[in-house]
C-alpha cells in the first residue's frame, strides 16, 4: 500500500513539474495532472485532498530537493567549510530557479495561493530542509554538536527557503556573503567540538 502510495505521489509530481513547463499555474487542473500522470481524478483528490494539497507536497519536495543539493556540495568539501558552504548554498539557488514551480510563481502573475506556500506558510518546508541538512553538519566530516547543528541547518534552511520566493538579484554576491558570515562560526564550533572530544 505505501508503496502505491509512493508511485501515485512520484507520478502526480512528474505530471505537474511537466504541465507546468508549458502552462501556468493558474491553468493547471486536478483533471489535467490526473490525465498527465494516467491516474484517476479519484486517485488524485485521495492523495492530496485538492490542488492546493498537491502543491504544497510537491513543494515539500522541492524543499528536500533543494536541501539535498546543498548538502551533497558540503560533504564533498571535507576540510573546507567556505567553499562547501558557498558551492552548496549556489546548488540551493540553482536548483530553485529552474524549477517550473518556482519558475510560476515569480511569473507575472500574481499567486497569492504558491507564495503563501512558499512563505507566510512555509514551516513545513523549513522543517523539511532542516531534517535533510543537518546530517551535514553533524554526521558529516564537521562533526558538529548536535544542537549547533541543529541550529546552522535551521538557519540556512530559512535562508533558502525565503530565496525561493524573493531570489536575490546579486546571487554571486549573496552566495560569497553568506559564506563568509557563516563559515567562521562553523570553523570555530568545528575547533571547539574536537577539542572536547580530545580532551
Amino acid at each position: 500500500m505505501a508503496d502505491a502510495r509512493t508511485t501515485n505521489r512520484t507520478l502526480a509530481f512528474a505530471a505537474l513539474n511537466s504541465l507546468l513547463r508549458g502552462r501556468d499555474w493558474s491553468e493547471v487542473t486536478m483533471a489535467d495532472v490526473a490525465r498527465e500522470a494516467k491516474m484517476s481524478r479519484q486517485t488524485l483528490y485521495s492523495a492530496f485532498g485538492n490542488r492546493q494539497g498537491l502543491a504544497k507536497a510537491y513543494s515539500l519536495q522541492l524543499a528536500e530537493t533543494f536541501a539535498g543539493a546543498m548538502r551533497k556540495e558540503i560533504e564533498e568539501h571535507p576540510g573546507d567549510i567556505v567553499t562547501g558552504l558557498s558551492e552548496g548554498i549556489q546548488a540551493f539557488l540553482n536548483a530553485s530557479a529552474h524549477d517550473p514551480l518556482v519558475m510560476t510563481l515569480l511569473s507575472d502573475t500574481s499567486k497569492p495561493d504558491l507564495l503563501a506556500i512558499m512563505s507566510t506558510e512555509a514551516g513545513p518546508l523549513i522543517e523539511r530542509a532542516t531534517q535533510v541538512l543537518k546530517p551535514a553538519f553533524d554526521d558529516s566530516w564537521l562533526h558538529l554538536d548536535e544542537n549547533v547543528a541543529r541550529w546552522t541547518a535551521e538557519i540556512v534552511a530559512r535562508v533558502g527557503i525565503s530565496f525561493v520566493s524573493s531570489p536575490p538579484s546579486d546571487v554571486n554576491g549573496i552566495v560569497e556573503g553568506l559564506a563568509t558570515i557563516i563559515a567562521p562560526g562553523l570553523e570555530q564550533a568545528n575547533v571547539i567540538d574536537r577539542s572536547a572530544m580530545g580532551s
